[in-house]
């Protein structure tokens, strides 16, 4: 299957909704680059024109809907985030149309991955006949990942603060790793020392 056809077959659930009781600030609306976390892990998502673009909201939702609502992007309101990060899942999922073979599940404090990486991740996971897929960075797992649409009543079965890194632990055999040459894929944001470290790789290039 061509690049092009593995990305037009696949449905893209972007995670940002929730808290950060961790950062003590919303990471998805923080600021880098002229940007936020969110605008520039949106944007690079957007680049790979996959057929569907999802994108969910909850925790201070006006601020993040005016980040996210951009062209050929679905914005989706989670009232529920409080309640986990399963309730975002779910929300995304509702709102993906059933002729979507593969769905990526990224989230929003990852603006370090490239374009090319979610391309290869799309490509090589439409191509195995692996249900679930994700990229690996010198040995650790990263995000996104990505699911067959198979996956879909288990995905929607998870409860809590659990995401579909829970299936991981569930159908270890129907997994695909990923080796990928970006450490975008297992950065992301939890404390402010996250968040100096990332705007220090941001700005010297490590995007």
């Amino acid at each position: 299957m061509s690049d092009t056809t593995a990305a037009a077959n696949t449905s893209t659930i972007l995670l940002a909704a929730g808290m950060a009781r961790r950062m003590g600030a919303l990471k998805q609306l923080l600021p880098l680059g002229g940007s936020t976390l969110l605008g520039i892990t949106l944007d690079n998502i957007l680049a790979v024109r996959t057929g569907q673009v999802i994108v969910v909201i909850g925790a201070s939702a006006e601020q993040t809907r005016l980040i996210a609502e951009k062209p050929g992007v679905e914005v989706v309101d989670n009232t529920q985030y409080r309640q986990g990060m399963s309730t975002s899942l779910r929300k995304g999922l509702e709102a993906v149309e059933p002729r979507y073979g593969l769905i990526m599940v990224a989230l929003a404090d990852q603006p370090l991955t490239l374009t090319r990486t979610y391309a290869r991740l799309i490509s090589r996971a439409a191509d195995s006949p692996k249900g679930i897929a994700l990229p690996v960075y010198k040995g650790q797992r990263g995000n996104p990942i990505l699911f067959k649409s198979s996956y879909m009543s288990r995905l929607n079965q998870l409860e809590g603060d659990a995401g579909g890194r829970e299936l991981l632990k569930l159908y270890p055999e129907d997994i695909l790793e990923i080796e990928v040459e970006d450490p975008g894929v297992i950065t992301n944001i939890n404390t402010s020392a996250d968040y100096e470290k990332l705007k220090s790789m941001y700005f010297e290039g490590g995007r």
